[in-house]
């Protein structure tokens, strides 16, 4: 999976995004907003509605971050080296260098 923009590291992992993170994103917001919030509540201003549908939409992406993190840290602690963590259009992928060889596999320390 291509990372088209990069993020940084998260426990010396690299992680990026996938260009089309962004159009689900704008999608999501925007579902969100124009036509889930305004039905729960029709009386609140439009700026408020993309403000909560945006907060929203970055704490979904996070927790799939974090769901990926997470993948990846027991990976590490598998002995299982991880090139990088990639979010794209269908949720997120931890690239890894190898596959586990079992539920206990553990590296010798």
């Amino acid at each position: 999976m291509e990372q088209n923009i990069r993020l940084g590291r998260i426990a010396g992992i690299p992680v990026g995004i996938n260009w089309s993170v962004l159009v689900i994103f704008w999608l999501i917001a925007w579902e969100l907003a124009d036509l889930v919030l305004p039905g729960y509540d029709p009386h609140e201003s439009t700026t408020i509605y993309w403000v909560v549908g945006i907060f929203a939409t970055v704490l979904f992406f996070a927790s799939l971050l974090l769901h990926e993190v997470s993948h990846a840290v027991v990976a590490k602690q598998s002995g299982v080296g991880v090139r990088r963590i990639t979010l794209w259009l269908f949720g997120g992928v931890s690239e890894l260098e190898s596959e586990v060889l079992g539920p206990n596999t553990r590296c010798a320390d």
